[in-house]
C-alpha cells in the first residue's frame, strides 16, 4: 500500500471518492437483490454473495484508511486486518462457487480474483504494482454494482414483488385491508388509511376493532349509514358514498379477512335520480288514468246531451204539428193522432243508438287531441259491420294503452284491405317496456275478440311498439 504515496494528491481523493461510492452503490445492490422473488435456494445464495462483496469492500476500505493514516502521519505501519481480510476473501470465494455451480451464474467467477487483493501474501509479492491493481479492482467493483443494480430494477418492475404489490393496491380507487383472524393488518392500501382517518379521526391498527366501528360504532357528525342490499353504505361529510364489504379467505389452509371499500358516489346518485323520476312517473300516470277517465265521462254526458237534443227534436216535431191543427181549428180525430205517434220509437232509436265505427273513431281522435296525444288515421274500415266494430274496439283499447302505459304522444292507424283480406297497423311513439310484456286482459281481450275471424295478432318491440292484426276471411259460422 506504500506504493499510494508517490501519487497524486488529486489521485488519493479520487480513490477516497470512489471506495465511498462502491460501498453505497454495493449496499443498494444488496437490499435490491433482496427484494427479487421467487425466492429460491439459487437467489438466497445471490443475496449472501452479495452482501460479502460489501463486506469485502468495506475490508478494502479500512485498509486504503490505513495507509491514509501513515502518510499523513509519516509512519510506515503494516496494513493489518489480516485475520478480517482472509475471512472476506473465505467468505466470497466461497459463496462465489456455490452460486457459479448451483445458480449457473459463471460470470461472477471474476470476483474472486479481484478479491485476491485482501490476502496479505499478494501486498507483499505486488508492491509495485499493487495500487494499479487495486485501484482498478475499486473500478470494476464500482461499476458491476450500478450495472447489476440497473438489471435488477428493471427486473423488480417486470416482476411481483412484495414493493410492486403495494404499490398496485395503493394505485386503486377502492380501499382494500388484509388482516388475520384477530385483526391483526397484514397489508392495507393508501385509500384504506384515508378512509380510516376520514371516518375514525386516527389510524387504526386492529381491522376487526374497526369494522365494528363501521357497524355499530358511533359515528363522527356529517357521517351516516345506509344499507343497500345487505351491505354497509357509509355517507361521508365530503358528499361520497362508500359500499363496504368483508369477506373471509382461505390461503394455504389459513384464514384471512379482506375488508374492501368502493366508491359508489356516481351509482347511488343515478339511484337517487332513478327513484325521482320513477315517483314523478307513478304521479304522472295517476294523473293521465284520471284524465282519461274524465275523458269517459265527459263522452257520456256528451251522449246524454245529444240523446236530449234528438228527443226535443223529435218530439218538437210532431208537437208543432199538433199545435198547428188546434189552433188552425182542424177536428183531432183519430187517424191525425195515430200519424203523429207512429214512427217515434224508431225515430228516436235511430240517432240514440250506438254510433257507426267510423265516428266512434272521429270522437276518440277529438278526445285524445284535448290533451295532446295525436292520432294519425289511414284507410278505411272493413264494409263487413261486425268486422268493422272489432277493428274499431281494438284501435280504442290500442290507443288507451298507448298513453297509459307508454306515455306516448303520437299514434298512426293504418288499414288495408282488399276482399276478404284486411290488415291493421297501431304504431305509437310511446317508452318500449322495460320487461318482456305478459298478456293480461287488454291484448287477451283482443286475441278474442279475432278468434271468430280467425285473426292473428302480433306485438312488435323494435325502435317503437307496434301492434298489427291479419283477418284472411270473413266471420266463422261455428
Amino acid at each position: 500500500m506504500t506504493g499510494f504515496f508517490v501519487w497524486a494528491d488529486a489521485l488519493r481523493y479520487l480513490i477516497t471518492l470512489m471506495l465511498a461510492l462502491g460501498v453505497l452503490s454495493q449496499t443498494m445492490l444488496a437490499i435490491l437483490s433482496l427484494r427479487r422473488y421467487p425466492r429460491n435456494f439459487g437467489l438466497i445464495l445471490e443475496n449472501f454473495m452479495e452482501s460479502f462483496v460489501l463486506f469485502g469492500i468495506v475490508v478494502f476500505t479500512l485498509m486504503y484508511g490505513q495507509m491514509i493514516h501513515s502518510f499523513f502521519t509519516t509512519l510506515i505501519t503494516p496494513t493489518g486486518y489480516e485475520g478480517i481480510r482472509f475471512v472476506a476473501f473465505a467468505l466470497i470465494t466461497l459463496t462465489v462457487l456455490l452460486v457459479a455451480v448451483i445458480a449457473k451464474n459463471f460470470y461472477s467467477l471474476f470476483l474472486i480474483p479481484l478479491f485476491m487483493l485482501l490476502l496479505p501474501p499478494f501486498e507483499l509479492v505486488l508492491t509495485k504494482s499493487f495500487p494499479y491493481l487495486f485501484f482498478i479492482a475499486i473500478v470494476v467493483l464500482l461499476l458491476r454494482s450500478i450495472l447489476i443494480s440497473l438489471r435488477i430494477l428493471k427486473e423488480i418492475r417486470r416482476t411481483i414483488s412484495a414493493s410492486s404489490i403495494k404499490e398496485t393496491i395503493d394505485s386503486i380507487h377502492t380501499a382494500v385491508l388484509f388482516s388475520e383472524p384477530d385483526g391483526l393488518i397484514l397489508l392495507i392500501n393508501e385509500q384504506m388509511l384515508y378512509l380510516m382517518d376520514t371516518i375514525s379521526g386516527k389510524l387504526q391498527r386492529n381491522a376487526k376493532e374497526f369494522y365494528e366501528l363501521l357497524t355499530s360504532g358511533e359515528l363522527e357528525p356529517g357521517m351516516q349509514r345506509e344499507e343497500f342490499e345487505g351491505q354497509l353504505v357509509l355517507h361521508l361529510p365530503n358528499a361520497t358514498y362508500w359500499i363496504f364489504s368483508l369477506s373471509k379467505l382461505n390461503i394455504k389452509t389459513k384464514d384471512y379477512f379482506q375488508l374492501a371499500a368502493t366508491d359508489i358516489t356516481r351509482q347511488w346518485m343515478m339511484m337517487a335520480e332513478l327513484q325521482r323520476q320513477e315517483t314523478e312517473l307513478k304521479l304522472k300516470s295517476e294523473r293521465l288514468r284520471e284524465s282519461i277517465h274524465k275523458l269517459q265521462l265527459l263522452s257520456g254526458e256528451k251522449a246524454v246531451k245529444k240523446a236530449k237534443l234528438r228527443t226535443h227534436e223529435v218530439l218538437g216535431q210532431r208537437l208543432s204539428l199538433l199545435l198547428r191543427g188546434i189552433r188552425s181549428g182542424d177536428t183531432l180525430d183519430h187517424d191525425l193522432m195515430r200519424s203523429l205517434s207512429e214512427g217515434i220509437v224508431e225515430d228516436l232509436k235511430m240517432e240514440q243508438g250506438v254510433p257507426s265505427p267510423r265516428e266512434e273513431l272521429d270522437g276518440l281522435e277529438q278526445a285524445f287531441a284535448s290533451i295532446g296525444v295525436s292520432i294519425k288515421l289511414e284507410g278505411d274500415l272493413p264494409r263487413d259491420q261486425d268486422l268493422s266494430r272489432t277493428f274499431t274496439d281494438i284501435i280504442k283499447e290500442s290507443v288507451t294503452n298507448a298513453v297509459r302505459h307508454g306515455f306516448a304522444t303520437e299514434i298512426s292507424v293504418k288499414i288495408d284491405g282488399e276482399g276478404d283480406c284486411h290488415q291493421l297497423v297501431i304504431t305509437n311513439n310511446g317508452d318500449l317496456p322495460s320487461h318482456p310484456i305478459i298478456e293480461g286482459g287488454g291484448i287477451g281481450a283482443m286475441r278474442n275478440m279475432l278468434e271468430p275471424y280467425g285473426g292473428e295478432l302480433d306485438v312488435i318491440l323494435d325502435q317503437c311498439f307496434a301492434l298489427t292484426v291479419k283477418v284472411a276471411g270473413g266471420k266463422s259460422e261455428l
